[in-house]
């Protein structure tokens, strides 16, 4: 029968123990100056090494055949350890012994004397699962137990150990292992069984583990299986659901371009490959995660485990991007994090964030609003934008007499392929925020609303313009009650807030107006709000008889 590799390779010795070497030179040191605790909690994640250190610890104390602190492994006391044969040390699983009773029969055991052990040793396994009463009863033999008696309490969750019981208590904290660590151990593991490797499928495997060496294991024995003693870096990456390096530099290179078609194709391919989304997120947080790393750090091999040309692909495509940017990605992919748990449609949900990402104007945060700002720089400089000037002619008033107003100027902008992203959106999902109307049953709001002649976005007020002859519709949709309606069903349709007025083709002039007088100061009181008060000066420089 097969028995799998975590307990086949299960640490023998304190030597074995991986990434942990701040405990187990502590627990050989008490052993060499014989300073023993009398309880100690070992508290940390899974599948670090917690109860095989226990273990371990419990064979030292009482080797008689100890060298270097270690257990021999090989004397009558050891191997009864090793085969659970002995009733000197007890295992006990707390998740199914947690009751009064359980705690007070151990009670009663701790009085007699080890038989053929030096300390009688009890390993208390996932300890947080005690209730609140058995905790109680192990207080007072916690706090005076027997010369001959050492409490080992293992925990994933130690903030549920009530504070009485953690006083009395040595802790160790055990670390995650490292992707390095776990990817050598597995690479003698795989040298020992003869099986053939590539090492960055090692490196996939362990960087999937979160830090658990036992769950990296269990992966590595489902590997060999799957690929008949050899196991390559795309059998890994379909067993375990994942993106292979190279799509995943594909696909962030898309984001990056703000190429929303192609980032919905990768989805979608990925989708169609049948593989799990939220492990899609999780590795595109991980990736862009190592992207800002390239940016603002040169010492990499701490803080990045990866193989070194994956390493030099990240710096490459670092450069490409800023950290700006690289925040409002991570931002948006964590939120999706969050909810795509309890999402019952994760794909919508990741379409809906690749459209967020590759397009800032989804997005309301201060770093979207500062990559819309460049873009539209960008467009300036593209020369885009043409602003010509005309001569206002002298013009009759009523009374017949002429005003002359040959020294007045007035500018035209022309937009030349160039409209605002706001409006952009509104006229592209225009049918479908009628069609959420009409679903609604609000179907007469739904026809008033497809007569809408134009679109304008100014302030985050989203003007709704109708031709002179629809003074019925703009009444109707003036009323306060139905103009929240439609601000609520905009805003839940695409995920942007906008304040709704409903005006007439002649009231248009009196609004661009306004947008003018106003757009100086505006543009001051955003730029102020992104570079800080005091470090960006506006200066108003007015020069007489129209001279330049």
């Amino acid at each position: 029968m097969h028995k799998a590799l975590y307990r086949a390779y299960r640490p023998q010795n304190f030597e074995d123990v991986v990434g942990q070497d701040h405990i187990t030179r502590t627990l050989k040191n008490q052993i060499e100056n014989d300073n023993i605790g009398h309880a100690y909690l070992f508290c940390g994640t899974r599948g670090t090494g917690k109860t095989s250190t226990a273990k371990i610890f419990a064979r030292a104390v009482n080797c008689p055949n100890s060298e270097n602190q270690e257990p021999c492994n090989e004397c009558e006391v050891c191997r009864d350890i090793l085969n659970d044969n002995i009733m000197d040390v007890v295992e006990i699983d707390a998740a199914s012994n947690n009751s009064v009773d359980d705690i007070r029969e151990l009670r009663e055991s701790v009085k007699y004397s080890p038989t053929k052990a030096k300390y009688k040793v009890y390993i208390i396994d996932e300890v947080h699962m005690l209730s609140q009463g058995a905790f109680n009863a192990l207080l007072k033999t916690l706090e005076e137990p027997p010369s001959y008696v050492i409490f080992i309490l293992a925990t994933t969750e130690p903030h549920k150990i009530p504070a009485t019981i953690l006083s009395r208590c040595q802790r160790f904290d055990f670390k995650r292992v490292t992707v390095s660590d776990m990817t050598e151990r597995m690479k003698k593991i795989c040298g020992e069984e003869d099986i053939e490797v590539e090492e960055k499928a090692l490196n996939l495997i362990s960087r999937n583990s979160q830090g658990a060496l036992r769950d990296a294991l269990s992966i590595l024995d489902q590997c060999i299986s799957f690929g008949d003693n050899k196991i390559e870096y795309k059998d890994v990456v379909e067993l375990l659901g994942t993106v292979n390096i190279e799509q995943l530099f594909e696909m962030a290179q898309y984001i990056i371009d703000q190429d929303t078609k192609q980032s919905l194709q990768s989805l979608n391919e990925f989708v169609i490959w049948g593989k799990d989304i939220r492990n899609l997120i999780n590795d595109l947080i991980d990736h862009f995660r190592n992207l800002m790393v390239c940016k603002v750090s040169t010492d990499l091999d701490e803080i990045i485990s990866l193989p070194e040309e994956t390493i030099k692909q990240l710096k490459l495509q670092s450069d490409n991007v800023d950290v700006n940017d690289l925040i409002r990605i991570l931002n948006i992919l964590s939120t999706t994090q969050d909810n795509i748990r309890t999402s019952s449609n994760p794909r919508v949900l990741a379409e809906i964030t690749m459209m967020k990402i590759a397009q800032p104007m989804f997005d309301e945060s201060k770093e979207a609003l500062i990559k819309r700002i460049e873009n539209l720089e960008k467009t300036i400089e593209s020369g885009n934008i043409k602003v010509n000037t005309k001569v206002i002619e002298n013009t009759i008033n009523n009374s017949g007499e002429a005003e002359n107003h040959k020294n007045d100027y007035e500018e035209e902008v022309v937009y030349e392929n160039v409209k605002s992203e706001d409006v952009k959106l509104i006229e592209a999902s225009w049918a479908k925020i009628r069609q959420a109307i009409k679903a609604d049953k609000q179907v007469p709001l739904s026809v008033l609303l497809g007569d809408v002649h134009n679109f304008n976005v100014h302030n985050n007020i989203l003007y709704l313009i109708y031709k002179d002859g629809y003074g019925f519709a703009k009444k109707k949709l003036c009323e306060e009650k139905t103009i929240s309606y439609i601000e609520k069903v905009i805003r839940e349709t695409i995920n942007r807030s906008f304040n709704i007025k409903v005006i007439l083709e002649s009231e248009v002039r009196g609004i661009d107006l306004e947008i003018k007088n106003n757009k100086v100061d505006k543009g001051e009181e955003i730029l102020k709000e992104l570079v800080g008060e005091g470090i960006l000066e506006i200066k108003d420089s007015i020069e007489e008889n129209g001279d330049k």
